[in-house]
Parts: structure tokens; C-alpha cells; sequence
């Protein structure tokens, strides 16, 4: 009798252990195969199984995943605290589970805001030194940054690439992109931009009050890991990756396989030069406060283009001017048809030029959640 107790009690605690992690083969990594995590769901996503991570990444609140094949392939995302201790093995080989980030982000906190700086109208044209992906942006409103003294902790440095800025120069505040360098200057912006916080002051000097955002650039939530839109792409032995979107968290630091990536050029981009590495392979961003942000190389956007920001729009060569933080270029002369012309001129000096008979009239705006 009490050799069966015994025996039942080892058969017991190996079923346990099975059950509660320990047959869970993560290989150093943040996610495997055959297992799933109680409870804690916050939604779901009918996608492929490679992009379950990446979806858990950019929405709000998501802090590990499970996949399963259900209804053609279904992202469980959940919320909440979480560790590899708390998965489960199951007998599916199908499944998989992961953890987005072994620590959770910090509250933002915007700095301290910066007084009297030196801004001009920036009247170069060309592609920012940051090459920023082409994307869905909610700020719209380009800066290129410069490193005086007095711009203090937001002297130009890569990382600073694509936060956004509050700035004031004392005719209404105005969220910008920080897209471009412009070293041994202030805050240079460009056309639109300067027009919209000086009130269309004629191109000069003035001074304003900037102070670090944590809006995001992104209309989505959550960092997203994008490749530099330079390439290349599918390089085994080359990897330049950035994370953007982050709330004003700023990255200093990207590793993976425990080596350091570095910056080529004024970009927010880390790159990796060794290899051969596969999409399996994790780069884990550092933030300035010490918190983590891990993704899997499959899971970065690959965006072949720079976002181009629209900087002036002309019709009629008569400026268009906006009314308002918006993206829009209002026209008050007439009376006028749907066969007139609009110029719009982009940062890098490119125009685009568009009939008004084919501007699309939506008479709902988007609403996001």
C-alpha cells in the first residue's frame, strides 16, 4: 500500500509538471510550441500564425498571445502581468504561445518643457535624415531638428527620430514629427509647419516653447518594429531595424543574440551585421527607463518607400493655407471648378499635382477606437 501511494504520488507530481510549464521548450526565446495561457483574454484576430506577435505588439494592453488553428487561424491576445512560468503545455503541436515584453512599459512623462528657442522657417528640401516609413501618421506636421545649446536633453540624436514635439510660439500649441536633422540650429520647420505656429508670419526667427510628447506618431497603438526603408530586406547577414510608435519612450539600445546593433547614420534604425540569422530570430529594444520591447525579426514592417509630408499646395499659384491642426489646405477664391489644378509640394521638393474632380468628398470622419 504504501508503495503505490508512492508511486501514484510520482506519476501525480510528474503529471503536474508536465502541465505547468517545465516540458515547455521556449529555447531562450519569448514564445513556443504546444502551449497556451489561462484566462486573461483582451481580444482576438482571425491572421496567420507569424503575425499573431506582432499584432499583440501594436494593440493596447496586450502583453501575451496564444494561436491556435481555430476558425482558419485565431490571435488570442491577453492582458495582464505575465511570465514563462505561467503557460501550460497542451498535446496540440499547432499551438503557440509567447510573451510580447519581460517588462512592462513605464508611464510616460513628457520632460520638462524648454523655453526661448530659436526657430526658423526651414527652407531646404529634402528626404529627413530620419527615413521614416511610409505609413498611416495621426502628426502630419514635419520638424528637422537641430543640437543647440539651449535645446538641452532633445539635442538631436537618433533615437529622437519620429517623437513628436508639443511646441508654442505664442499662437497655438502644435504636435510635430520630428523628421529630419539640421545640426547647429534650433527647431527648423518647414513650411507648413512654420505657417500653422506663427500664424503666417512672413520666413524669419522667432522663439518657442517645445516640450516632448507622448503622443504617438502611428493612428495605431502599441511600438511597431519597422526595417529601415532603405534596405535591404532579406539580407541573412544584415538586419537594420528600428522600433517607432513607442509613446515617447525613447530606444537606446537594440540587441540580438545578445550583440549590440548600432546606428548607420541619423536614423532610428539599429543595424546587424552578422549572420546567417532567420525571421526566428528576437531583437529586444531597451527604452531610456530600462524597460524591454521584444520582437521577432519576421514581425517588422518592410516599407520600401519615406514618408513624404506634404509641405505647401499651391492651385492657381495662389498658396493654399490651413485652418486648424489638420492636413487640409483651404482655397477662398472663386469662383472655381472641378477642372482646376492643385500643386502639392512635398518635403523632398517633388510636387504632385491633382485635378479637384478627383479629390474624394467623404463626408464622415474616421473614428478610431
Amino acid at each position: 500500500m504504501e508503495s503505490s501511494t508512492v508511486t501514484f504520488a510520482c506519476i501525480l507530481i510528474f503529471l503536474l509538471t508536465i502541465h505547468y510549464g517545465s516540458a515547455i521548450n521556449w529555447n531562450g526565446k519569448s514564445w513556443a510550441m504546444s502551449c497556451d495561457f489561462n484566462g486573461n483574454d483582451l481580444t482576438k484576430a482571425e491572421i496567420r500564425g507569424e503575425d499573431c506577435g506582432g499584432r499583440c505588439a501594436s494593440t493596447q494592453g496586450c502583453t501575451h498571445f496564444t494561436w491556435t488553428t481555430w476558425n482558419g487561424g485565431t490571435c488570442w491576445m491577453k492582458q495582464g502581468p505575465v511570465s514563462q512560468n505561467d503557460a501550460f503545455s497542451t498535446n496540440d503541436q499547432s499551438m503557440v504561445c509567447g510573451i510580447i515584453s519581460s517588462a512592462p512599459p513605464s508611464q510616460c512623462s513628457n520632460g520638462r518643457a524648454l523655453y526661448n528657442i530659436d526657430t526658423r522657417r526651414h527652407g531646404a528640401v529634402e528626404h529627413g535624415a530620419c527615413a521614416l516609413p511610409s505609413g498611416n501618421y495621426a502628426v502630419v506636421n514635419p520638424v528637422a531638428l537641430g543640437n543647440i545649446e539651449s535645446l538641452q536633453h532633445l539635442k538631436f540624436r537618433s533615437e529622437l527620430c519620429g517623437q513628436i514635439l508639443n511646441v508654442n510660439c505664442g499662437h497655438e500649441s502644435l504636435d510635430i514629427i520630428i523628421t529630419n536633422s539640421n545640426l547647429g540650429m534650433g527647431l527648423d520647420l518647414y513650411s507648413s509647419t512654420w505657417e500653422k505656429l506663427t500664424n503666417n508670419l512672413p520666413p524669419g526667427i522667432t522663439s518657442c516653447t517645445v516640450q516632448l510628447s507622448c503622443r504617438n506618431a502611428f493612428n495605431f497603438d502599441g511600438p511597431r518594429c519597422y526595417y529601415n526603408p532603405e534596405g535591404p530586406f532579406d539580407n541573412p547577414y544584415y538586419n537594420n531595424v528600428g522600433l517607432l510608435n513607442t509613446n515617447g519612450r525613447l530606444v537606446v539600445k537594440a540587441t540580438m543574440d545578445n550583440r549590440p546593433g548600432e546606428h548607420r547614420g541619423s536614423n532610428p534604425y539599429y543595424a546587424f551585421d552578422f549572420g546567417p540569422v532567420d525571421s526566428n530570430k528576437q531583437v529586444i529594444f531597451t527604452f531610456d527607463d530600462g524597460s524591454t520591447h521584444t520582437v521577432f525579426l519576421r514581425d517588422c514592417y518592410k516599407e520600401s518607400q519615406q514618408q513624404q509630408w506634404i509641405v505647401k499646395a499651391t492651385m492657381d499659384n495662389r498658396p493654399g493655407e490651413h485652418r486648424g491642426s489638420n492636413p487640409y489646405y483651404a482655397f477662398d477664391f472663386g469662383p472655381v471648378d472641378g477642372n482646376k489644378q492643385v500643386i502639392f509640394t512635398f518635403d523632398d521638393g517633388s510636387t504632385h499635382t491633382v485635378f479637384l474632380r478627383d479629390c474624394y468628398k467623404e463626408s464622415q470622419q474616421q473614428q478610431w477606437s
